[in-house]
């Protein structure tokens, strides 16, 4: 268990002497593992920020990161759905010339009943 010293000390030897400097995963994990005991402990992202040296957009986003790369994936239970029978639409012209369209199998029964 690093602290705030030891995490400040592993960021400057991994980044110094480099325009852009990269922190590997290994220090990355360990800023974090810090990160989340400080925060169970109640101290704020800025708190954090000032020990380690770092930005708290930086630690912010590690961390969710590291969460995120932790989960485990999670399989719920479903229910599969028959797929439902495919509507079959009708259309009706009566010889008089009247269309009548987008019925249903049961209304153009109903329909061609009434005009029986």
């Amino acid at each position: 268990m690093a602290n705030a010293h030891q995490i400040r000390d592993l960021i400057k030897e991994t980044t110094t002497g480099s325009l852009r400097p990269r922190v590997s995963r290994e220090v990355r994990d360990e800023v974090c593992r810090y990160a989340v005991r400080r925060r169970k402990a109640g101290a704020a992202w800025a708190l954090l920020a000032r020990e380690t040296g770092l930005d708290v957009r930086k630690l912010q986003r590690w961390n969710t990161r590291a969460r995120r790369a932790a989960q485990v994936p999670v399989l719920r239970p479903v229910e599969v759905l028959p797929e439902p029978e495919p509507l079959v639409v009708l259309t009706l012209i009566a010889p008089s010339g009247v269309r009548i369209e987008g019925l249903a199998v049961e209304q153009a029964a109903h329909l061609l009943r009434l005009l029986a």
